[in-house]
């Protein structure tokens, strides 16, 4: 195994879940790495969604989508990291910290209700499950928060 395979393997096991694309662009690996790591059974790719995770890591959409903003922020990223959830990821743009939130249906109120307990950044970044079941007002941030649904499209800002 050579110093990029096992960068995705390090990465995977911090990240859970992410596409080839992603995980190309965030640890500069080739696909060749990638199928290495496939063959040899070190990594897994899910046949119905594509995605690639660690086998002690299990698979989690809720990365993969998080990681999907990371990559549109990628030349402007100053550092990034996994988060405590209900934060998924965390990361540094300008010297403005921002937190990744995916919440899944069942959570999205709960989520929205503890924001400023679950999030210390500068700002917020919501990804939510379904639109049409979400209350703008049922957030409650006196920070700017972004609201996007998945395949990644803001539908909605506060503050």
């Amino acid at each position: 195994m050579n110093k990029k395979q096992n960068e995705v393997i390090q990465f995977l096991l911090k990240f859970k879940t992410a596409t080839e694309n992603q995980l190309i662009k965030l640890t500069n690996c080739n696909m060749q790495d990638i199928n290495y790591l496939l063959t040899n059974k070190l990594i897994i790719k899910d046949k119905e969604t594509g995605l690639i995770y660690h086998k002690l890591r299990g698979l989690d959409i809720k990365f993969m989508v998080a990681l999907d903003l990371i990559c549109k922020y990628q030349k402007d990223l100053q550092m990034y990291d996994k988060g405590k959830f209900p934060v998924i990821i965390s990361f540094v743009v300008e010297n403005i910290t921002y937190d990744i939130i995916v919440a899944r249906l069942i959570e999205q109120k709960r989520i929205f209700e503890m924001l400023d307990e679950v999030s210390s950044s500068d700002k917020i970044i919501l990804v939510i499950e379904n639109k049409e079941l979400y209350n703008i007002e049922d957030i409650k941030t006196n920070r700017e928060c972004l609201i996007c649904e998945y395949p990644l499209k803001v539908i909605g800002k506060i503050n």
